[in-house]
């Protein structure tokens, strides 16, 4: 009876782990769904669009083919759309089959503004938060959620990649697995064990069971001859180990091979599967992955506007600035500034490389080091042009940091340095928002504050010519203002002092030609960028007499002396906090840049 219930058992064993692998071989569904689109007009862009990235949940795999260089690049899909605005291309999108097709969507004749902005190639572009190129071919896996699409190109001359792919993960768990080879196990040991109890019961049964009758004796061997005899007989039971060490031992790798989470049911997970992190490389293997994680998107019916930049996107755009500054200042090249200088920044410092050509004791300008960022403060806006404000403390605490406000004009062009101010020794900023959820730029003419920007250059012009006899001095706190020591009522009335009788000096106030750049902190006031500029005239004040310019002036003039005048334009880059209106403290200088600009001789 225990041969008949092991041989059952061992049938209902292999029934069950025959079972359990053929849910992980035969039986096993697809792991991935895939659908490809053939696009063939020659457009030199591609958006894949993010209803065709989250056509199926889970992370995406993309295939792309059909150009020698490919490029890809993914960001909000605002931006995306923003930087094509203007150019043809072609969109992939998701269709009713839960595949994705192509549409050609033709240029817009009222954006060519914009695709004259910047270079026809994406790459490089700061809209981008992660970027990536291959040779024929790449393969990418990214986790991208609603919100963000993707730009493909060659090298926005040539024809896009023509053919691509995404696939998408199918969950295949095969709960049951587990279940069924452990209880094919347990079926399995429980015939080993009646069959070895079967064979112990039918030995005993085979043994005599009465005393058998004694026999004659018979002729007696020598004990020399008895242990020759037992020398070649090998006495004892027959082990069974070796039959049950082999099924036991297959049984252990079976089970082994059974450990995975899915071949065991799961408790339900209350995480979703769709998460918000890109996960992206610069490398073409197919499963190349990185944890670059994209700013939240809002709400689809959401109509409050996202941040200029994400962190991380703004530490990549330090960075190249930071090398960029770093190459043209080392070459004294002024024409390397303009790809990521602008305004008051980029005036201040081509003068002082066209200063330092000819006066190499001129003070050479402030490097703008790569990272990290202290404060980072961008503009929550849908349009351009799109400020960003941050701080820089390098790594040199003896150096004080340096705040950028920068701007990006268009789309297609990069942020470039507006303002580089460096900061007061010990400056408190204001408190302000966060990055994730970004500030307003206000109005040059607001009356949220207590001054305007524009109030805020008179006045503060003001108190550098005549100091404390301006109107405005008590509407700007003095405490921890260097610059007004430095170029205030004092220096100009200790260099008027200093000429000789023969010639006069003269200081005026000059309109300043940059834009004042207000953005917003958490108590309502603003920080505020702005530039000033003053005139220091040299004339002699005698028939033959002349006056010899010196240093700086003399560098960027080219003068040695003139008998007309001398004329010299000094710009300063400023940061203020201003408070909200109603609020009775004073505007504060948190930080200053300044320099000589021009020089001249008078008409």
């Amino acid at each position: 009876m225990r041969f008949i219930f092991a041989i059952f058992a061992f049938i209902i064993a292999t029934a069950l782990i025959g079972a359990g692998v053929a849910q992980r071989t035969v039986f096993l569904p697809p792991s991935t769904v895939s659908s490809t689109v053939k696009v063939d007009d020659g457009a030199p862009y591609l958006l894949i669009d993010s209803s065709a990235l989250t056509a199926h949940a889970g992370k995406q795999t993309l295939v792309l083919s059909g150009a020698k260089t490919i490029f890809a690049a993914y960001g909000r899909t605002a931006d995306v759309e923003a930087w094509l605005d203007g150019a043809a291309y072609d969109s992939i999108t998701a269709d009713q089959d839960g595949g994705i097709s192509s549409t050609a969507v033709s240029a817009n004749a009222d954006a060519a503004a914009n695709v004259a902005s910047g270079s026809a190639n994406p790459a490089g572009s700061d809209l981008w938060l992660e970027q990536f190129t291959a040779t024929d071919a790449m393969y990418r896996t990214v986790n991208l959620p609603a919100g963000y699409s993707m730009i493909v190109a060659s090298d926005g001359t040539a024809a896009a990649p023509g053919e691509i792919t995404i696939s998408w993960p199918i969950p295949n768990a095969t709960p049951w697995v587990g279940p069924l080879i452990v209880a094919g196990i347990a079926f399995l040991l429980a015939g080993l064990v009646l069959l070895v109890l079967g064979l112990l019961h039918l030995r005993r049964s085979q043994r005599p069971r009465r005393k058998p009758p004694a026999l004659p004796k018979g002729k007696r061997f020598s004990p020399s001859r008895t242990n020759a005899i037992e020398s070649g007989v090998k006495r004892g039971r027959r082990s069974i180990a070796p039959f049950v060490a082999v099924p036991i031992a297959l049984v252990s790798l079976v089970a082994l091979n059974g450990c995975s989470a899915d071949y065991w049911p799961q408790a339900a997970d209350s995480s979703s599967t769709d998460s918000a992190t890109a996960v992206p490389e610069a490398t073409g293997a197919p499963d190349a992955t990185s944890t670059a994680a994209p700013t939240p998107v809002p709400d689809a019916d959401s109509k409050a506007p996202v941040p200029a930049v994400t962190e991380a996107q703004l530490e990549g755009i330090v960075s190249t600035i930071s090398t960029v500054t770093a190459q043209a200042d080392a070459a004294s090249d002024a024409g390397a500034l303009a790809a990521r200088f602008d305004g008051p920044a980029l005036e201040l410092r081509k003068a002082t490389y066209a200063i330092r050509a000819a006066y190499p004791e001129y003070p050479a300008p402030q490097a703008i080091p790569a990272g990290p960022l202290q404060v980072v403060l961008p503009q929550a806006t849908d349009s351009w042009p799109k400020s960003v404000f941050t701080i820089i403390p390098g790594a040199d605490a003896t150096v004080p940091p340096v705040a950028l406000m920068l701007v990006q004009d268009t789309p297609r062009s990069n942020y470039k340095v507006y303002y580089e101010i460096t900061l007061e020794p010990d400056t408190s900023l204001p408190p302000v928002a966060a990055a994730s959820v970004g500030t307003t730029r206000l109005a040059p003419d607001t009356k949220l504050l207590m001054m305007t920007p524009a109030q805020l250059k008179t006045a503060y012009a003001d108190i550098l010519m005549v100091g404390d006899a301006s109107q405005y001095i008590d509407k700007i706190d003095a405490t921890g203002d260097t610059l007004r020591t430095q170029v205030g009522v004092d220096y100009k009335n200790a260099k008027k002092a200093g000429i000789t009788s023969t010639a006069s000096i003269d200081f005026a106030s000059v309109a300043g030609t940059g834009q004042s750049i207000a953005l917003s902190t958490s108590e309502s006031g603003a920080l505020v960028a702005v530039d000033l500029r003053e005139s220091e005239t040299a004339k002699p004040l005698e028939s033959g007499a002349t006056v010899s310019p010196e240093g700086a002036v003399k560098a960027l003039s080219g003068l040695t002396e003139s008998a007309k005048g001398v004329e010299a334009i000094y710009g300063y880059q400023l940061l203020f906090y201003i408070p909200p209106f109603g609020d009775p403290g004073k505007a504060q200088l948190l930080g200053f840049s300044q320099g000589l600009l021009q020089a001249k001789e008078l008409p």
